[in-house]
Parts: C-alpha cells; sequence; structure tokens
C-alpha cells in the first residue's frame, strides 16, 4: 500500500509539472510564424499572430520574390534567403509580391 501512495503522490507531482510548464509556455502566437514562398505563392496565405511577434518569410522558389504591404516590405529574397518583419501594432496587413502581382497574403495581428 506504501508504494502505491508513493505513486500517487509521484503522479500528481507530474501533473503538476506538466502544467506549469504549459503556463509559462508561449503560445505559438505570440512567437511568431513562418510564411514559405514556394510555387509562386504564399503559404499559408493568411496568419494571425499576436502584437509583438514576428513574421519570417522564406524564398523556396528560384525565381526572386518579394514580401510587401503598406507597413512593411522585406525586400528581394532570392532562394533560400528569409527575412523576418515584426508586427507591433494590431491590424490587418495584406501583402503581394512586386515581381509576381497574383502572389498575395494577408496577415492579422491581434
Amino acid at each position: 500500500m506504501v508504494e502505491g501512495a508513493g505513486s500517487i503522490v509521484w503522479s500528481r507531482r507530474r501533473v503538476l509539472l506538466a502544467l506549469s510548464l504549459v503556463a509559462i509556455a508561449p503560445s505559438a502566437k505570440a512567437s511568431g510564424a513562418m510564411v514559405e514562398i514556394k510555387q509562386f505563392a504564399f503559404t499559408p496565405a493568411e496568419i494571425e499572430i499576436a502584437k509583438g511577434a514576428t513574421v519570417t518569410f522564406v524564398n523556396l522558389d528560384l525565381a526572386p520574390h518579394t514580401a510587401t504591404g503598406e507597413a512593411f516590405d522585406t525586400g528581394m529574397l532570392r532562394n533560400g534567403e528569409r527575412k523576418e518583419i515584426a508586427f507591433q501594432d494590431a491590424g490587418a496587413f495584406p501583402y503581394f509580391c512586386k515581381f509576381h502581382r497574383h502572389m498575395t497574403g494577408r496577415i492579422v495581428v491581434r
């Protein structure tokens, strides 16, 4: 019986530890997101992030691309290049590629 009581205490400690780690772990929204540029499209085309988070754009196409909006511009990204943009203000931020205007996306900052 003592062995069983000890394992109950141990289980409670493990549960409390797991809950405390979840409570202090940053959310995916707060830490940022990645947008891949591939096959002449932004993937995902729309993302939602928290204020202060960053979005990393990475070009996986052979052709150069940009992610350009009124509030930000990655500049030209060649194959394999990436650019991180921080978003401090809430709102919706549409963007496009200067070289391929059919490529569009949107970032929603809460």
